[in-house]
């Protein structure tokens, strides 16, 4: 399983995630402020092979998800 360290360094990966669990998101790269996302889909490859969410009309890689709220 592909695991990555999120800009917090805290574990997430796929499988601490799942579609409609709520998490806290960093956009631009892991440097922008942290936001609060209920998450709709989860992807292995969601852009350039490498795995991340989808919400609202947006995605996030993996290493951008600081925390699981609420699985």
């Amino acid at each position: 399983m592909f695991t990555q360290y999120s800009t917090v360094l805290k574990r997430v990966n796929l499988s601490t995630i799942r579609v409609g669990s709520r998490v806290i998101v960093r956009d631009n790269f892991g440097s922008g402020r942290p936001r609060e996302v209920t998450v709709a889909e989860v992807e292995d490859d969601v852009k350039n092979g490498r795995p991340g969410i989808c919400y609202d009309d947006s995605w996030a890689y993996l290493t951008q998800v600081d925390r699981v709220v609420k699985y």
